[in-house]
């Protein structure tokens, strides 16, 4: 027997016999023998219940945790997962708000109607006054039961805050930028935000870059050389390989879109500009560098004389 059940036995045994120590008549429906509660004061023995009721619900959560959470949930450090945490801390909450109704009841004599009356307007009080945070509590419930991401996984809101999930708690999620920022998100924004999990179902991730050429190039040699020169960037897949599509046709140029598959979404960024430089060189060093959008100026020698002759119409 481990030492955490064994302690929870112990506690269950002093709690039965403090029982006999906090019995008065009346709890008995008007016992008239001796009870050991006569020989002490009634302070005593008021302290005594309160610490037994709450010696009580101690020992409800306590095995609430041998018995019925690492059975669900498993043990040790790798059965302890967000969801335990949160479900596990709520309801010790409520175990020990009903056990200080339950004193206010039994040991302070207050009527049943005046404990749950005055309960509920503190708690519209308190709701009133933390509606956000309380907004927050519920959605980070939500999402570490749904668990749309988990710690490590990297993630999209709302198509501009990007960054890797470091941890969620009961208020906010911590999400570390491409900037090294640590970023505090509220969870019930997140809630309502567009959400994308790089990570999920898969670490395979479509990037692309665009590669504008000016017209007269042979279309099937400009897709073999992208190919080419892609999967030679370290962090860009063979399996699946590059995909080279024509994207768009402008006055001045073709714009190639050349997609590629990473599984390091966290180095996107460095992948993205590798693969950039490597097509730059690849053209530049063979002869689809002819094709390279370029800016051509044409300077023309004016006739110096011209600028003093008068345009015709003109009085000189």
């Amino acid at each position: 027997m481990r030492a955490e059940t064994r302690r929870f036995f112990w506690s269950i045994l002093v709690q039965v016999l403090v029982v006999a120590a906090i019995l008065r008549p009346d709890d008995l429906g008007g016992y008239q023998g001796f009870l050991p509660s006569q020989l002490l004061h009634d302070k005593i023995v008021d302290g005594l219940a309160i610490a037994w009721w709450y010696a009580l619900a101690w020992n409800i959560t306590s095995g609430l945790e041998l018995f019925l959470w690492s059975r669900i949930f498993g043990s040790g450090a790798g059965g302890m997962p967000r969801q335990r945490k949160l479900l596990t801390d709520m309801l010790n909450i409520i175990i020990y708000v009903l056990t200080t109704a339950t004193v206010a009841v039994h040991v302070f004599k207050q009527p049943v109607t005046g404990v749950f009356a005055t309960s509920g307007i503190v708690a519209i009080v308190i709701g009133l006054a933390l509606q956000n945070t309380l907004s927050d509590l519920f959605a980070g419930l939500a999402l570490n039961f749904e668990r749309p991401f988990k710690a490590g996984d990297w993630v999209t809101l709302d198509g501009n805050v990007q960054g890797m999930v470091l941890v969620t708690n009961w208020r906010a999620t911590h999400i570390r930028t491409r900037t090294g920022d640590d970023m505090v998100v509220p969870n019930a924004t997140i809630a309502k935000a567009r959400l994308t999990n790089h990570m999920v179902p898969s670490k395979n991730h479509l990037a692309n870059i665009e590669v504008p050429l000016i017209y007269g190039f042979d279309a099937a040699e400009i897709e073999d050389l992208l190919k080419s020169t892609a999967v030679t960037v370290p962090g860009v897949l063979s399996d699946p390989g590059p995909i080279v599509l024509m994207h768009e046709m402008r006055n001045d140029v073709v714009v190639w879109r050349l997609y590629f598959f990473i599984n390091e979404f966290a180095r996107l960024v460095i992948i993205r500009g590798q693969l950039a430089q490597a097509v730059y060189t690849a053209f530049r060093s063979g002869p689809a560098g002819a094709f390279l959008p370029r800016n051509e100026i044409w300077l023309h020698k004016a006739d110096p004389t011209a600028l003093t002759k008068p345009v015709s119409g003109e009085i000189a």
